[in-house]
């Protein structure tokens, strides 16, 4: 078993789901990061980013030599239908894949990063970079981890950031953003024999969605843009009402605006705003609102990551996807930023998700000739 394998089913079996999953939060596996790194001999520290939940940073190299962030998270989402084995946390090997919760999403990035971390510390030869190593947490949720640690870029004099991701080990320099708002109706509860003398509203949610799907198929239909430039709305959740015999004065809906890379958050809320006012007594608020992921090919940085990989004779084209990561955070404090690392998008959430083995060798590889 290679050490990537043993770290990541040692990772596996330590349960991390984001609190707004119902989970613990990240503090066993932040435990784990810090006793690995002193383990190693590598002097860290923590960043709280919310009570009882830290990002670990480690920084190997020169300080004052520029630095290279390397970070993946330690959250996962919830394991509710989990289908494969006794528990999401009690990983299986099985026909060339490793199953288990985080097994893509994203513990294989935070193993190789550690261990990378790890190999760079025990070299006697320098690269051009630092390493800074970080783990962070909250990124099921709100990113709010990446968030604060892109607080500290200058202090840690960063001038490139790679977050990890199951890409495959493709380099992803361009990904869609996200506005996730909840929209909420009032009315006037009434008894259901006199629906007359109440305001229902369900009634108005049901007719801001009509809206709200036609402006969907617009955005979908836009046929001058491309993928990566093209926006999308999701309604993923509706709550409201009592019983059968009572009008409802209250009523709510969770939208999701996916961002097309040349859209802002300003012109995707502005373009809803005349469609929650349509309805006296809807209001909205806002849960997140990240722009999208927008680095240039030429830059340096992925070009320098693509010249890693194919000199290992590995194919690493620039990729473009519409979910969205930590990425935008560090693109936000104005560094290059590339989303990379093992595992295939489409695994991960699933209830029997999973990363097939050797592609965690092939992400650490590429990032050990980066720091060459």
């Amino acid at each position: 078993m290679s050490e990537c394998q043993e770290l990541l089913k040692q990772l596996i079996s330590i349960p991390s789901v984001n609190p707004a999953y119902g989970g613990p939060g990240e503090s066993a596996v932040e435990a784990f990061v810090r006793e690995r790194l002193e383990a190693s001999g590598i002097a860290y520290e923590t960043q709280e980013v919310l009570p009882g939940r830290n990002n670990v940073i480690a920084r190997i190299g020169a300080l004052d030599k520029p630095a290279v962030l390397i970070e993946a998270h330690m959250d996962t989402v919830g394991v509710d239908g989990w289908a494969i084995g006794d528990s999401p946390y009690e990983p299986i090997e099985e026909d060339g894949k490793l199953y288990g919760r985080g097994a893509c999403d994203t513990k294989s990035s935070l193993s190789v990063f550690l261990i990378l971390a790890e190999r760079l510390a025990k070299r006697s030869q320098s690269s051009d970079y630092s390493l800074v190593f970080a783990a962070t947490a909250d990124e099921e949720s709100a990113q709010l981890g990446a968030y604060k640690l892109a607080e500290r870029f200058e202090e840690l004099n960063i001038e490139a950031a790679l977050t990890g991701e199951p890409t495959r080990s493709r380099l992803i320099t361009k990904h869609k953003g996200a506005c996730r708002y909840t929209l909420e109706a009032t009315g006037v509860a009434a008894h259901g024999s006199t629906p007359e003398s109440g305001e229902n509203a369900i009634y108005k949610i049901a007719r801001i969605v009509e809206k709200l799907e036609r402006y969907a198929e617009l955005l979908s239909n836009e046929e001058s843009l491309g993928f990566i430039e093209k926006g999308s709305l999701n309604v993923g959740k509706i709550k409201g009402g009592i019983g059968f015999n009572i009008v409802p004065d209250r009523c709510s809906i969770d939208i999701d605006r996916r961002l097309g890379v040349n859209e802002t958050v300003v012109e995707a809320k502005e373009a809803l705003d005349p469609i929650i006012e349509s309805e006296i007594g809807v209001s909205s608020s806002t849960f997140l609102e990240r722009p999208a992921l927008n680095t240039g090919n030429q830059n340096w940085f992925p070009q320098a990551l693509r010249s890693s990989a194919e000199a290992l004779g590995i194919q690493s084209d620039f990729g473009e996807v519409a979910f969205m990561t930590n990425g935008v955070a560090y693109a936000s404090a104005g560094v290059p930023t590339v989303v990379f690392g093992p595992g295939d998008i489409e695994q991960a959430h699933k209830t029997n998700e999973y990363i097939e083995i050797g592609e965690m060798e092939r992400s650490l590889s590429i990032l050990e000739g980066f720091f060459q």
